[in-house]
């Protein structure tokens, strides 16, 4: 059943307008990375340092840091959007658990949140090459901080994901994700960054030498907790609650 659940899910996406957001969402991180590194050119390159890293910052900032998180408040709204549309007790009404319904909306926003990221990290390598960056690409580094910012995103994607099921409406998930973005840069630099789930998408996409993160191990050990508890209220909350 959860298969199926997944595949009703997948038929939605692919009747929808998103992938323009999968574009234009990285599309924009990366000008406004690249414009921001080469205005100021000598202040992020010293003698020795890697342009490709150096210009991957910017992107951490851009899209870890603002986009993302509101990105996957779009996301997690408009998965839940078809349901309160249409009425929740149509899909609930079918032999499945709620958990399991829970289970299936996360997946979708996180594979939303991959392909993103993937395209993210094309672009970034394209527009690279054009503006003819020095020194060797550090491909598979570059990847990691990808991999390990749509990894850091889980706990928030499940944290929105329980705002939009709480909501029918799409404005408010949006607002309480702008409202918590908006911070994020300033609470990055903080140990509060830690443990704050906007945050964590630009921690995770930083490279470790401009990074506020002291320690990987405790860092993932945090999302695992995150993801965890958040899963649990999320699919406790949503298996008591009304649905109409």
């Amino acid at each position: 059943m959860l298969k199926n659940i997944l595949a009703a899910e997948r038929l939605k996406l692919k009747r929808s307008k998103m992938w323009v957001l999968y574009v234009l969402a990285p599309l924009i991180s990366v000008i406004l990375a690249y414009t921001n590194f080469h205005n100021n050119y000598n202040l992020f390159v010293q003698p020795g340092d890697n342009e490709w890293i150096e210009a991957w910052t910017q992107v951490a900032v851009f899209m870890g840091s603002f986009v993302l998180p509101i990105l996957v408040g779009i996301y997690a709204a408009f998965v839940c959007r078809g349901e309160h549309i249409g009425g929740w007790k149509q899909l609930l009404a079918l032999p499945v658990l709620r958990s399991r319904v829970f289970f299936a909306k996360s997946v979708m926003v996180a594979v939303m949140v991959a392909a993103t990221m993937g395209i993210l990290f094309i672009l970034f390598m394209m527009v690279g090459f054009l503006n003819g960056l020095k020194g060797g690409l550090p491909f598979f580094a570059i990847l990691g901080y990808v991999v390990q910012g749509s990894i850091a995103s889980l706990p928030l994607i499940v944290l929105q994901l329980i705002v939009s099921i709480r909501f029918k409406t799409f404005g408010i998930p949006l607002a309480v994700s702008i409202g918590f973005t908006l911070p994020s840069i300033l609470a990055a630099n903080t140990p509060l960054g830690q443990i704050y789930p906007w945050a964590l998408p630009m921690l995770g996409m930083s490279p470790p030498d401009e990074s506020p993160i002291a320690s990987y191990p405790l860092f993932y050990g945090v999302l695992i907790v995150l993801l965890i508890l958040f899963t649990v209220l999320g699919v406790r909350n949503f298996s008591r609650r009304d649905m109409v």
